[in-house]
């Protein structure tokens, strides 16, 4: 079986995480072992209606109050915080495998671009609670699809500005074009005021992608449409194809 993400508005971990699901992954499957994070999150599916397209979107509430003992600064996890917790879990050797490959992805690159070590890396956009969901229900997606091969179309970021925990920074993101550098993932811009490729996105495509192509001859069983939560002047999907090679 072969996965192809078809992304002409850029990919981010939810979006992925959506069109898989809207693919027939089980919902109930990936809520259950989510639970074994032990996280205080919960996790949802809302449907979602793109240009007239019916599409998933996968919702993460972090639930917890970040307490203001720390003068009002939310708590960062560390790659190593982030390794202890997945290493720790229950969850299955496979899916904690992959999960780790997804962040040390994003950390090398974070750590590059920061001019730090690899292990102190602190997820900001990436370690808040919901990117650590959104990778591990990536990582439970493959799990359950089990595919031979997931491929990508070519990556497109957007052009500007965006907000991050370290004040306005340009996209694409530093992270971004840093982990399209580390891993030979070929990367153009679109002529649209926003960033579409986010650092876990690309970080999980750097992990999985056997290729950013246009889409092989395929025999297809299954679609699946995850949308992201920006409106913009193009329809805001990712479409999961799912099928046979021919």
């Amino acid at each position: 079986m072969i996965i192809y993400f078809n992304a002409p508005s850029g990919i981010s971990g939810d979006m992925l995480v959506s069109s898989l699901i809207d693919a027939g992954v089980d919902f109930e499957y990936l809520k259950s072992n989510i639970d074994l994070l032990g996280l205080d999150v919960e996790i949802g599916i809302k449907e979602k209606t793109v240009n007239g397209i019916k599409a998933k979107s996968f919702v993460v509430d972090v639930l917890h109050h970040h307490h203001n003992n720390d003068q009002g600064h939310h708590h960062h996890r560390t790659f190593k915080d982030i390794k202890k917790l997945l290493q720790e879990s229950k969850l299955q050797e496979t899916v904690k495998d992959l999960s780790l490959k997804i962040f040390e992805k994003i950390a090398k690159a974070e750590a590059a671009v920061h001019g730090m070590d690899i292990e102190e890396v602190a997820f900001h956009e990436v370690g808040a609670d919901d990117s650590i969901v959104d990778i591990v229900a990536f990582s439970l997606c493959m799990e359950y699809l089990k595919p031979q091969e997931v491929l990508f179309s070519p990556l497109c970021d957007g052009r500007g500005f965006t907000k991050s925990m370290h004040g306005i920074i340009p996209v694409p993101a530093p992270a971004v074009l840093e982990i399209a550098r580390q891993n030979g993932i070929p990367l153009a811009t679109l002529d649209i005021d926003s960033e579409l490729v986010t650092p876990t996105g690309i970080g999980i495509a750097a992990a999985v992608s056997n290729g950013f192509v246009n889409m092989p001859r395929m025999q297809i069983e299954k679609i699946g449409y995850g949308s992201g939560t920006k409106d913009l002047p193009i329809p805001n999907i990712v479409r999961a194809i799912i099928g046979k090679k021919n």
